[in-house]
């Protein structure tokens, strides 16, 4: 595979308006908590909540399709994510199989952007391919290919709020 990984800031521009949304913990696949709970994770369950536009039934703000056309995505599909203390998402590669199906691409052709919407605040912790970043800006934002296999957690007293960003590095056929 790619094992694409590249760095960029968009100097922030939007509101905190993402605070205010309804966020739901979405189903992880029963074989990748197995495998979490292998390796000693005890947890009850894993990963933050989000709001996205699944169906089309939640509104985004306007301004995530200019985030996304920043990072070089295109046919995104966006998801506001919100971890709060104590949860964390093990190392793991993400599926893609939703998007997969609704843009008819190969995983392969999958990209994922992640935009830091607020400064790192202690306990913020995010790693890709080995590699750990914190200490990031409001703006700060990494893309990644389908492989590169990524974690994230959270041990600090305050929320970490991101935008998530699938999508391809080519426009879809019309």
């Amino acid at each position: 595979m790619k094992d694409y990984l590249t760095r960029g800031n968009i100097k922030p521009y939007w509101t905190d308006e993402y605070k205010q949304f309804e966020y739901t913990r979405q189903p992880i696949k029963q074989s990748e908590i197995e495998t979490w709970r292998s390796w000693g994770y005890t947890h009850n369950t894993f990963s933050g909540v989000m709001y996205g536009q699944a169906g089309g039934k939640n509104p985004m703000p306007d301004w995530v399709w200019d985030v996304a056309d920043s990072m070089g995505l295109y046919n995104p599909g966006v998801v506001f994510y919100k971890m709060s203390c104590m949860e964390v998402m093990p190392n793991h590669e993400d599926h893609f199989e939703t998007y997969c199906r609704v843009f008819g691409v190969e995983r392969a052709d999958v990209y994922r952007g992640l935009l830091m919407l607020e400064d790192w605040k202690s306990g913020h912790y995010l790693e890709m391919a080995n590699h750990a970043y914190v200490n990031w800006n409001a703006g700060d934002y990494y893309v990644w290919s389908s492989d590169v296999v990524h974690a994230a957690s959270n041990i600090g007293p305050e929320p970490r709020w991101t935008l998530q960003i699938t999508g391809t590095r080519h426009r879809a056929d019309t």
